[in-house]
């Protein structure tokens, strides 16, 4: 059974694939290519297991929380070096180490972080849903699967921008 990695990795190699047989594409554009799509992948899957991880214990919110900016840092670090004049609109929660969040404060950053007009990352419905069940047992576990599909739809996003190399 393949992991997620592996499948994953397989994308990235058939969208390299892609970019190889494309007329005027340089091997100095493919390397930094390869090297963007590869390292925005690594960094995914790093986020994605420490959720994981954080899954298996008593989720703790705040916890879920320096995953995704870990993870927003890392993807906006990445990408300055890439695309140095583009503005992401992705900020990280500022908060000091010793705050724990509540549901309401992670709620709304998960809302601005989803540009809500706009539902950037298509996580509206998700969110509303959640936001229905604020104070119930089951608001972590929905709140961890929304900062999943956030990561996923980060990472696609930056994948997407990889033609702007073109």
């Amino acid at each position: 059974m393949e992991t997620i990695s592996e499948k994953r990795n397989q994308i990235l190699q058939e969208i390299i694939e892609f970019y190889k047989i494309q007329p005027g594409i340089t091997t100095e554009l493919l390397e930094k290519l390869e090297e963007y799509l590869l390292l925005m992948n690594s960094i995914t899957i790093e986020a994605l297991n420490d959720l994981k991880e954080l899954s298996c214990y008593q989720v703790n919110l705040t916890d879920a929380i320096d995953v995704l900016n870990t993870f927003i840092n890392s993807v906006v670090e990445e990408s300055d070096k890439i695309f140095p004049n583009e503005d992401l609109e992705i900020l990280q929660l500022d908060y000091a180490d010793e705050i724990s969040l509540n549901e309401l404060q992670i709620l709304e950053y998960l809302n601005n972080l989803n540009q809500s007009d706009l539902n950037r990352f298509k996580l509206q419905n998700a969110l509303q849903e959640v936001d229905e069940k604020l104070y119930e047992d089951e608001f972590p576990e929905m709140i961890m699967n929304i900062i999943e599909k956030l990561i996923l739809a980060i990472n696609s996003d930056r994948i997407v921008k990889v033609e702007d190399l073109m």
